[in-house]
């Protein structure tokens, strides 16, 4: 399969810690910006890859992170971030060329309410949240800065916002695609989300509370094997189940060969991107 989309989770460090997150690669420390851009080069040489979505953890966090966008904007990768918005009005850490570089910006909302906010771990260590109007203020900051910009949101839909109605958000910003996404049970002995589990039942009960009228809405039960993960030490990893295992790693072999390894679901990949048939 080609144009494929890689996410690369280039650090675990955040100043959320939100208690649904699936991103527990071990607390190694991360890769240096050399190594990463090596794993650019490796997925470029590929010709399979033809997107890249920085993730984390906290992207912005990374400390080489706007060099490394940079370094991958020259091979022509289309780009895209996924960030808990905390810094996305930071200026040092978000800067306009950053943001001129991205083709979509990718924010996570599970909530409004601050209490919720507080009890998913959704927060930095003095119980600050991200309010709808700092929402608003980010996007129309990424829009003016870049008018091409695509908005995304990332809703991970658990125990603590079942019940909770998220989509007036639409009739404020100009949302491009959101996606649900269904918990993932994760538990690696030291990080478990099971306590915030929810059935498919559910899950369908609030895609009908927050149906969409205004744009693209992409329901996600599972991301098992149909979301490419590299970690903060350059594996490709397999989610199966409720935890990772290695499938090899980009510093020391070809995207090529260790993708052969994945057992990929290509259908439900193209699913998740819309790009069936």
């Amino acid at each position: 399969m080609k144009d494929l989309k890689v996410n690369l989770h280039i650090t675990e460090r955040c100043n959320y810690q939100c208690k649904y997150c699936f991103a527990h690669f071990g607390k190694q420390k991360d890769l240096s910006v050399d190594n990463w851009k090596k794993i650019i080069d490796n997925l470029a040489q590929s010709g399979k890859v033809s997107a890249i979505n920085f993730a984390g953890g906290e992207p912005l966090l990374y400390k080489n992170f706007i060099e490394l966008v940079d370094y991958a904007k020259n091979y022509g990768f289309k780009l895209s971030l996924i960030s808990n918005g905390y810094f996305l009005l930071n200026e040092k850490l978000t800067p306009d060329k950053l943001l001129k570089n991205l083709n979509m910006l990718g924010v996570s909302i599970d909530s409004f309410d601050e209490q919720t906010l507080i009890a998913l771990g959704c927060c930095d260590r003095h119980f600050t949240t991200l309010s709808e109007s700092k929402l608003v203020n980010i996007v129309n900051r990424a829009k003016k800065i870049n008018p091409s910009i695509k908005i995304k949101i990332n809703t991970v839909v658990s125990r603590l916002n079942i019940n909770e109605n998220l989509i007036d958000l639409e009739n404020k910003i100009s949302i491009d695609r959101w996606k649900f996404l269904k918990i993932k049970e994760f538990d690696n002995k030291s990080f478990s989300n099971k306590s915030l589990l929810i059935t498919n039942d559910e899950f369908s009960k609030f895609l009908v509370l927050n149906r969409r009228v205004k744009g693209d809405c992409v329901p996600e039960q599972t991301t098992e094997r149909s979301y490419i993960i590299i970690d903060n030490q350059g594996n490709l990893l397999d989610n199966f189940g409720n935890n990772y295992e290695h499938v090899g790693n980009l510093l020391s072999e070809s995207f090529d060969s260790v993708f052969t390894r994945y057992n990929f679901n290509g259908d439900l990949y193209k699913s998740r991107y819309n790009l069936a048939g």
